[in-house]
């Protein structure tokens, strides 16, 4: 069920079997507008029926926080327009070219442009891979990026951080809820989980420059300011 953040800021809970991240919904006067899209195009059309049967508007934009499958791959069932990042948009393009069979996903994980933990998860969501697609955004920016939905500003904005190399946070200026992507999770491709404590470090730093007194990461949380900072401290002392 979705739940409310803020008086405009709503998400739809993560589901860790699934790896299904938190997907926000933020409401705007003009627009309303996705933070993600989701693992699936099943996972899509929840969010959007729990949006309709609490009677918000229709989002007609969507702001991708990172290219991982479970924030991605149901961009293609968006009837609205995707936003991404350019270091986004070009791995999404890449992937687009995937081939999805057994035997492809399987050297995937051989040669490691896939990892173990996705696999598992993508075999979990979806009955049917060959119904698996990617697709680029329709709408693609390069720095920072400020929307005027009405009655809120919302800012997308670029940090280096331990989790993937193209991750950005959105910041919800009037109602200073932030959302994180997984941008404090460790990194997966590379160190099997596992973090590089100079780039964890530098988000912590970087990212609490922002006033927010919410913080949204993909899958765990929502927090408020200190809870953020226990959860933090979690990972310095078991992590780093």
């Amino acid at each position: 069920m979705i739940k409310q953040i803020s008086d405009h800021v709503y998400v739809m809970p993560f589901d860790g079997e699934r790896d299904r991240p938190h997907i926000g919904y933020i409401q705007g006067e003009q627009f309303s507008v996705l933070v993600d899209v989701g693992n699936s195009p099943e996972h899509l059309s929840e969010v959007l029926n729990e949006t309709q049967e609490n009677n918000l508007p229709e989002p007609t934009l969507a702001i991708i926080t990172h290219w991982h499958w479970d924030h991605t791959f149901a961009m293609h069932a968006f009837k609205g327009k995707t936003i991404a990042h350019k270091k986004t948009n070009d791995i999404l393009s890449q992937v687009s070219t995937w081939e999805w069979t057994k035997d492809a996903m399987m050297e995937r994980l051989r040669t490691g442009e896939e990892c173990q933990f996705c696999h598992h998860h993508i075999l979990i969501e979806y009955d049917d891979i060959s119904e698996m697609k990617v697709v680029t955004a329709d709408i693609v920016y390069d720095n920072t990026l400020s929307l005027d939905l009405g009655n809120l500003t919302v800012h997308v904005v670029p940090i280096d951080n331990p989790h993937s190399d193209d991750g950005v946070v959105l910041f919800v200026e009037e109602e200073k809820v932030l959302f994180a992507g997984d941008a404090d999770s460790g990194e997966y491709y590379k160190l099997d989980g596992g973090y590089d404590s100079d780039r964890f470090y530098h988000y912590v730093k970087t990212v609490d420059q922002f006033p927010y007194e919410t913080y949204i990461h993909g899958h765990v949380g929502p927090f408020n300011r200190e809870e953020t900072q226990r959860f933090r401290q979690t990972i310095i002392d078991e992590e780093l």
